[in-house]
């Protein structure tokens, strides 16, 4: 079995108005890694995001998910099997936290005890106690417990991929700092295949084991925090690094 979670395989993608969002990714995530995706707006990093699960398609090139080709999933199915925390949680307002966190494992046919027992083990794993918080509508919720419970249900049918679109930005610095810890603890715990689209490196240097730097479509490097650190590759990547992490 192959050591690679997903792959992007001289993907291109161009939109109907002309952009280019993408030329020529060759990329890839191994399994049970956090790849962290920075770049300026525009970059392309939230479009490589949506094609790994299908929200938009390549318009040339393939993207392979565990040594498939996505082109021959069906959307509805890959969407399932992956876990997504969208930028601002994607919380459905009119439902409880338990509709929420229990909407996947619901569609994937698990029976009501199966549903019940995994979402309050979901919602134990993210620190929100079931019975405080079960019956609780979004509009109840703190913006860090909203993206907890965001987390708690992309969890919940237990994907081996998730994918994560800049889950954090919307939060307080000191709230920031809580979810990134409870990202970590996950992160250890779960042993996942994560990818996390990010605008803030320093975000990225302390949550990825290797992050991928993206520039008007085309990846500038691929490394651990330290490799960037230590040894960036162009211009682009030391001049971004010093800008960010100069004291």
């Amino acid at each position: 079995m192959s050591h690679l979670a997903l792959e992007a395989c001289h993907v291109t993608k161009q939109f109907p108005n002309g952009v280019h969002a993408l030329h020529d990714i060759n990329w890839n995530v191994q399994v049970g890694e956090t790849m962290a995706l920075i770049g300026e707006s525009g970059s392309g990093k939230t479009t490589l995001l949506r094609l790994l699960n299908r929200l938009d398609e390549p318009t040339s090139g393939e993207i392979r998910i565990q040594d498939k080709s996505a082109n021959h999933e069906n959307p509805i199915e890959l969407r399932r099997r992956l876990g997504y925390v969208q930028q601002d949680g994607g919380l459905l307002p009119h439902w409880t936290v338990e509709q929420n966190v229990g909407l996947v494992p619901t569609l994937l046919g698990w029976s009501p005890h199966q549903c019940h027992a995994q979402i309050k083990t979901m919602l134990e794993l993210v620190s929100l106690a079931p019975e405080e918080y079960l019956a609780r509508y979004p509009a109840e919720l703190s913006g860090g417990q909203r993206q907890r419970v965001a987390v708690a249900r992309a969890l919940a049918g237990n994907p081996d991929i998730v994918l994560l679109d800049e889950p954090f930005g919307a939060l307080d610095a000191l709230t920031r700092i809580d979810i990134q810890n409870q990202f970590l603890d996950l992160k250890q715990r779960l042993n996942k295949t994560m990818v996390l689209v990010t605008h803030d490196l320093r975000e990225a240097i302390r949550l990825g084991d290797r992050i991928t730097v993206l520039r008007q479509g085309h990846i500038m490097q691929v490394g651990s925090p330290k490799e960037l650190m230590n040894c960036p590759t162009n211009t682009y990547v030391e001049s971004l690094l010093q800008h960010v992490l100069a004291p």
